[in-house]
């Protein structure tokens, strides 16, 4: 019986709201608070239905004036008048209240006489203004009662016991005189009323639901933007605190730059040999070593970066290249990841001359296809190139992988920020696409986005040329090699004074098969030793040499003068480029620019640690290529 009685009631019975009470609150002060949201917005919505349900009662009187006439219509209209602006300055009083809560329980008890007043006073009209034989007025009241109740049903909704104490005293008295008069078709009007209070009971209680739900969400909301507003005063005390602090980091990331870069370079290259020489049982152990070994590498570069982009430490060399080459290189970097993945890598050129900054274009670029990379785990990614009409050049990265979210969009470009697909992944540090936008800032490039969460993202880079537009001879693209080539036959003199870095690398460079002559540092023993020794192939060297010691770039002029010929030559180095290339500009500066001097001067290739394996071989191999076919070997 009372599952029967429970199982009929229970369209009519509120749904429990299991919610968890704010950190900031009592039950006793969030029910409280729930219900001042109750009663203020039953409230904010009275001068609305108090002054219709005034024009509608006014309009009863008029219209059915000759059946009702008399000094009674008159008093409950005069009623409804002194009603409707009791409840109203009721209204105002409550707004006007400094402190709601604490005097509660007084307006909720007026509330509910206002409402209760209120119901009588319609309730009244339904009983005595119901006349027997009278057709048109009956409908016209039995309208303005249907009207009220629906109106002030929804209004009283928020809040159930106002519902509940006005809707039975505005249709039970209706009700009772309809079944008094006793006629066949008031009969049937008494059944609607019947049926229209119980069709009112059941969506009033679920608009209680939805209301008291949206009640519950904005407390909750307050309360989350008081934190987020203790949480940003704290952030820009933080970030107060952080700009004192900025120098001071600035100057220790420079002075840990080559200390850091140094032994990852070191440890790569290890691992790199270990990898060739180690059991199959022991593959998998490497293969997390050299994994890990990556996830650091990057991460110290992407800081390092980070912190002389934020200093604005980093110096823009423009230099007039081939795009095509710059994606040729990308491609060659990236295709053995990508297919790694089962993923297909579409790079298309638009083969053009561009004035830009080679390395830091590389770096937005290789950031973007990185990331496609990572977080695209089926399908294709697309690397394109191509001149838009307003004569700019347009470099678009497309991949099908996780996309971005709306709300993460806004987000996506700031530092530590990863997104749901990045936590997803469990890769990455969130600072890679700060680093991109931070260069594109830098070079006064335009970057883009178009993402749908589930299918992909679009990142676009519109880099200004102007109406000069130098169109490069095309060529056909090579398809991209993973495998490292031999330097059999090849000599090469590697000059670094750092231990560890030595043996890592000479240990590499002769793995494939090189002749290596080494030397700690430039001196006269070596200028004489490079001579009169077999012509070298190659200088493979370090910039900085030593305390005391001339650097890698002012050994590789001195030795290129002494020998009279233009060495093809690589600096490793874990310094930024930017002061490379100082010195050269200081070390050339008053030079005499004849073809031989110009030849002899020519800038080496700069490569910044860590590098990897592939990226060693793969220069070296353009340096070296004008001379015998190399092989493949790997």
């Amino acid at each position: 019986m009372k599952k029967l009685l429970k199982a009929i009631l229970s369209p009519f019975l509120p749904d429990a709201h299991d919610r968890p009470v704010p950190p900031h609150m009592t039950e006793e002060e969030f029910n409280t608070a729930v219900l001042v949201e109750q009663v203020g917005l039953m409230k904010r919505r009275n001068s609305a239905i108090l002054l219709t349900r005034l024009f509608l009662c006014a309009g009863f009187v008029v219209i059915c004036w000759d059946q009702i006439g008399g000094w009674v219509a008159c008093l409950w209209l005069a009623f409804i008048l002194m009603h409707s602006l009791a409840g109203l300055k009721s209204a105002d009083d409550f707004f006007n209240t400094p402190d709601q809560a604490k005097v509660m329980s007084f307006w909720k008890l007026r509330s509910l006489q206002m409402v209760l007043v209120s119901g009588l006073s319609i309730g009244f009209a339904g009983y005595y203004f119901m006349l027997p034989q009278n057709p048109f007025e009956q409908m016209i009241l039995l309208s303005l009662i249907t009207t009220l109740a629906i109106g002030s049903g929804i209004m009283y909704a928020c809040w159930l016991p106002a519902f509940w104490t006005f809707m039975p005293l505005v249709l039970l008295p209706a009700i009772i005189k309809l079944l008094i008069i006793h006629e066949a078709s008031l009969f049937m009007a008494s059944l609607w009323l019947i049926l229209l209070a119980v069709l009112l009971a059941y969506f009033s209680v679920r608009l209680n639901d939805i209301f008291t739900v949206s009640i519950y969400r904005n407390l909750e909301r307050d309360y989350l933007m008081e934190q987020l507003v203790h949480q940003r005063q704290a952030a820009e005390l933080a970030k107060e605190a952080a700009e004192l602090a900025i120098v001071s980091k600035t100057r220790f990331f420079a002075a840990a730059n080559h200390d850091l870069r140094q032994p990852l370079q070191a440890m790569g290259i290890f691992i790199s040999l270990l990898a060739s020489q180690v059991p199959a049982s022991a593959k998998p152990l490497v293969e997390n070593l050299s994994k890990a070994c990556g996830l650091v590498s990057n991460l110290v570069d992407q800081i390092l970066i980070l912190s002389k982009l934020d200093s604005g430490s980093i110096k823009v060399n423009p230099a007039q290249f081939n795009i095509d080459e710059l994606l040729a290189e990308l491609e060659a970097e990236f295709t053995p990841v990508a297919q790694a993945k089962h993923i297909a890598l579409r790079v298309s050129s638009a083969s053009v001359i561009i004035s830009a900054d080679y390395q830091l274009l590389s770096r937005i670029i290789r950031n973007l296809v990185g990331n496609a990379i990572r977080y695209t785990n089926s399908g294709t990614i697309f690397l394109r190139a191509k001149i838009a009409r307003n004569h700019s050049l347009i470099i678009s990265v497309a991949d099908t992988g996780a996309g971005i979210g709306k709300d993460e969009v806004k987000n996506i470009f700031k530092e530590y920020f990863r997104g749901s697909s990045g936590y997803n992944s469990k890769e990455g540090f969130g600072l890679g696409l700060s680093i991109v936008h931070k260069i594109t800032d830098l070079l006064g490039y335009k970057i883009s986005l178009r993402s749908r969460k589930g299918k992909g993202s679009i990142f676009r880079i519109d880099i200004p040329l102007g109406i000069n537009i130098l169109p490069a001879l095309s060529a056909k693209r090579e398809k991209p090699s993973r495998n490292i080539v031999s330097l059999k036959g090849k000599r090469i003199l590697f000059i670094e004074d750092d231990p560890l870095i030595r043996s890592s690398l000479v240990a590499l460079l002769e793995s494939w098969d090189a002749e290596i002559k080494i030397a700690e540092h430039y001196d006269a023993e070596l200028a004489a030793e490079t001579v009169l020794s077999k012509p070298i192939d190659l200088i493979l060297t370090d910039f900085n040499l030593g305390p005391g010691q001339m650097t890698g770039l002012q050994a590789i002029l001195r030795i290129r003068s002494a020998v009279g010929s233009r060495i093809p030559a690589i600096i490793m180095t874990a310094v930024p480029s930017e002061i490379v290339m100082r010195q050269y500009e200081e070390e050339t500066e008053e030079l005499n620019y004849s073809e031989t001097t110009s030849n002899l001067t020519d800038l080496p290739m700069i490569l910044q640690k860590p590098i990897t394996l592939e990226e060693i071989n793969r220069d070296i191999y353009k340096l070296l290529q004008t001379g015998p076919e190399l092989k493949e070997v790997s």
